[in-house]
């Protein structure tokens, strides 16, 4: 099954930050796990393009940071 997103794809989102509807891109990051100081690089995540504040994680990311909080 190939995944749905890619690095690079761009969508549109609700964003907290700018409180409005605005385009996103989906790109790596460092994202640390909360209740926790655990991070976990190269997690794909959808990112708002006008302030740069990570919007959401796809689903197909939430396998990976999973795999990695089990370990800690």
């Amino acid at each position: 099954m190939e995944a749905p997103w890619r690095e690079g794809d761009v969508s549109f989102a609700d964003c907290p930050r700018c409180m409005r509807r605005v385009r996103t891109r989906y790109e790596h990051r460092t994202v640390q796990l909360c209740r926790s100081r655990l991070r976990v690089r190269g997690v794909l995540v959808d990112v708002c393009a006008e302030c740069d504040h990570m919007i959401s994680i796809p689903t197909q990311s939430v396998a990976q940071l999973r795999e990695v909080g089990v370990h800690k």
